[in-house]
């Protein structure tokens, strides 16, 4: 008689505990969707919040001595580049005309193509500094009065690589 109220009772406690496992289980699936939309709706709310830095430039026109200060301003961003596109002056070169910038001076700027507004996977050379766009006499000086329309440039990534300042 012992042995089956033993029995009855290990196996009450094996359903149960069973019976407490199911139930996790079945919560746990059902709350799945609703931690990954949350993981999918912060990564969307850290995403905006970094690209908030930028917001000033995204299609906005601005002037020449705004882009000097998006080039103090961006020193500390690796990997990230300023491309120029100046108004046509007669017996200045394609590479005057285009200015390819490295704030950060971590290395090359990607080559950039102009007339698609896209970059393209090579890297050049040619990286100017503050001096250079705010030498009056300097080949590639950027007027402070001079108007540019601001575009943001993405990476493959969807990640905010580039501004690019075209003249207006």
């Amino acid at each position: 008689m012992e042995n089956i109220a033993s029995f009855l009772k290990t196996t009450i406690s094996i359903l149960i505990t069973l019976a407490i496992i199911s139930a996790g289980l079945f919560l746990w699936g059902k709350t799945q969707p609703v931690v990954q939309l949350a993981n999918s709706q912060a990564a969307a709310q850290a995403r905006e919040l970094s690209e908030q830095q930028y917001s000033a430039f995204d299609n906005q026109l601005v002037s020449g001595s705004q882009i000097l200060t998006a080039y103090r301003r961006y020193e500390s961003q690796q990997n990230f580049c300023l491309y120029v596109e100046r108004p046509y002056v007669s017996g200045q070169s394609e590479e005057q005309k285009h200015i390819s910038m490295n704030p950060s001076d971590d290395g090359n700027c990607r080559v950039f193509d102009y007339s698609n507004e896209k970059l393209k996977k090579e890297t050049a050379g040619g990286s100017k500094d503050d001096e250079d766009i705010s030498n009056a006499s300097g080949s590639y000086y950027i007027s402070p009065q001079s108007r540019y329309r601001a575009k943001l440039i993405k990476d493959d990534n969807e990640r905010i690589a580039a501004i690019y300042f075209e003249a207006e």
